[in-house]
C-alpha cells in the first residue's frame, strides 16, 4: 500500500523537468498524465496513459475533502468536453502538475482563477493508504482557509479592485468569514449581477485599471493610436471625445477591426473642399469613375453615403456599381441589355460623340454621354412608345441645324459658298 505522502515526495523530484508531449520520463521529460503514470508506477500502481482514461480510474472526491495523493483533473480545452489535465493533489489547496509545452513541472493552487474556472473533479486511486497523514484514519484534510487578500489574488483580481466594487467586496468578506471553498467562491462571483453585465473582456480591463494601473493606461494609449490610424486609413474625422470612447470599447468590449471600421464609417466627412480621405476617398473617386463612365449623375450626398456603407462593411464595391449599372439600364432603356452586359454609355455613344465633335469642332475628349443632344438622340422614343435611337445621319442633321453649328468654321465656308454660287448665277461675280 503506497502512501500519499511518498507519491507526492517523488513527484516533488520533477520539479522543474521540461514538459514533453507524450513523454514518461521522470528526469527527462513528460507531460500530465506521464508525470502521474510514472509516479504511480514506481509504487507499483498501473494507471492508464492518457488523462481520458485515468478519470475513470478509483472513486470520486469532493474538493473539499481531498488528500495526498488524490489526482485533480480539469478541462482545459474548450472546444471539447472532457478531461485534458490531471496533477497530483499534495495538500494545502496545491497540486503537483506537467502544465503544457514551454511550462516545466510545477506547483499550482487549486484557488487559482485558471483552474478554479476549468475544475472537473478528483478521483482517489486503490492502493493508496487512505489514511491520513497523522494516522487519523479518516481524518479528511479540510481545504485551507484563505484570507481576503489572499483569496482575491487567487482568483485574478487585486484586492483594490474587490474593494471597488460593492457587489464583489460584499462576496470576498462573505467568503472569508465562512471559509468557503474556491469552487463554491468562484460560483458566487459568476453570480453576480456585475459578472453577468460585463464581458470577459470587460471584467478584465476592469480589473487591469485597478490591478495594474500603468500597464492599463499603456493599453488605453495604444487603443487611442490605433483608432486613430484606423480613421486616418478610412478617412474618419474624428473629435478627441469619439478618439477616447472608441479607444475604450477596444480595451473593454474587444472590438475587432470590422467593429471599429463600423463605427468610424458614421465619421466619413467631406473636407472642406468636398473631397474625402484615405479607403472612403478611393470609394469616392471610384463611385465617381462609375458613373461617367455608364452616363449616370450621382450626388455629393449618394457619393457620401455610399463611401460611409463601403467603410463600415455594410456594401461592397461590387454592389454599388451594380447599382449604378441598374440605373444606368433604365435611363437608357434601348441600350440596358448591353448595359447589363458590361458596356458602358460612353462607349455605347462614341459615334455620336465622334459626330458631334467632328460637326462642332470640338476635341473628342470634351463631349461624352451627357450632352444634352447626344442624351436625347440616345433615349429617343418612337410613335409606338418604344425606344428608336436616332440614326447617325439624322443625328448630323440635328447638329446642324442647331445654333452651335452656325458659328462653326464648316458652316461659315459653306454660307460663303452659297452666297458666292448665288451671286455668280445673277452674274455678279466671275
Amino acid at each position: 500500500m503506497a502512501r500519499g505522502e511518498d507519491l507526492v515526495e517523488l513527484a516533488r523530484k520533477s520539479l522543474g523537468v521540461k514538459y514533453v508531449w507524450g513523454g514518461t520520463d521522470l528526469r527527462n521529460g513528460v507531460d500530465c498524465s506521464g508525470l502521474v503514470q510514472e509516479v504511480f508506477r514506481a509504487y507499483g500502481i498501473e494507471l492508464p496513459r492518457v488523462t481520458y482514461d485515468q478519470i475513470n480510474v478509483g472513486f470520486s472526491v469532493p474538493q473539499n475533502k481531498l488528500r495526498p495523493g488524490d489526482l485533480v483533473f480539469f478541462d482545459t480545452d474548450r472546444k471539447r468536453s472532457g478531461p485534458d489535465h490531471v496533477g497530483i493533489y499534495m495538500g494545502g489547496g496545491k497540486f503537483i502538475h506537467a502544465p503544457r509545452p514551454g511550462a516545466p513541472v510545477k506547483v499550482s493552487s487549486l484557488a487559482e482563477g485558471y483552474y478554479m474556472d476549468r475544475w472537473l473533479g478528483a478521483r482517489r486511486i486503490p492502493g493508496v493508504d487512505a489514511a491520513s497523514a497523522t494516522g487519523g484514519g479518516e481524518a479528511l484534510e479540510v481545504a485551507p482557509k484563505l484570507d481576503a487578500h489572499e483569496l482575491a489574488e487567487t482568483y485574478g483580481m487585486s484586492y483594490a479592485f474587490f474593494k471597488s466594487q460593492p457587489e464583489l467586496w460584499k462576496k470576498l468578506n462573505e467568503a472569508v468569514e465562512s471559509t468557503w471553498t474556491p469552487e463554491k467562491f468562484q460560483a458566487e462571483i459568476k453570480n453576480t449581477k456585475w459578472w453577468k453585465d460585463n464581458s470577459a473582456t470587460a471584467r478584465q480591463a476592469q480589473v487591469m485599471a485597478k490591478a495594474d494601473p500603468a500597464t492599463y493606461k499603456a493599453t488605453m494609449e495604444g487603443a487611442r493610436l490605433q483608432a486613430q490610424q484606423l480613421a486616418v486609413q478610412v478617412g474618419a474625422i474624428l473629435a478627441p471625445t469619439n478618439v477616447e470612447l472608441l479607444a475604450r470599447n477596444i480595451v473593454h468590449l474587444g472590438w475587432q477591426e470590422d467593429q471599429i471600421r463600423n463605427y468610424l464609417g458614421q465619421y466619413v466627412k467631406f473636407g472642406a473642399d468636398k473631397t474625402l480621405g484615405g479607403m472612403a476617398g478611393q470609394a469616392a473617386s471610384a463611385i465617381r469613375k462609375e458613373a461617367y463612365a455608364l452616363g449616370v449623375s450621382v450626388t455629393d450626398q449618394s457619393i457620401l453615403n455610399n463611401a460611409q456603407y463601403l467603410v463600415r462593411g455594410l456594401t461592397t464595391m461590387e454592389k454599388v456599381q451594380a447599382g449604378l449599372r441598374e440605373h444606368a439600364a433604365s435611363l437608357y432603356p434601348a441600350w440596358g441589355e448591353q448595359i447589363m452586359a458590361g458596356a458602358t454609355m460612353q462607349e455605347l455613344a462614341t459615334p455620336y460623340r465622334q459626330v458631334m465633335a467632328q460637326e462642332l469642332q470640338l476635341p473628342e475628349g470634351d463631349v461624352d454621354v451627357f450632352s444634352p443632344k447626344i442624351k436625347a438622340a440616345l433615349n429617343r422614343t418612337g410613335a409606338d412608345g418604344k425606344p428608336a435611337p436616332m440614326g447617325l445621319d439624322e443625328f448630323t442633321q440635328m447638329i446642324r441645324n442647331g445654333p452651335e453649328w452656325r458659328r462653326t468654321t464648316a458652316a461659315v465656308d459653306k454660307t460663303v459658298g452659297i452666297g458666292r454660287e448665288v451671286l455668280a448665277q445673277m452674274g455678279l461675280v466671275g
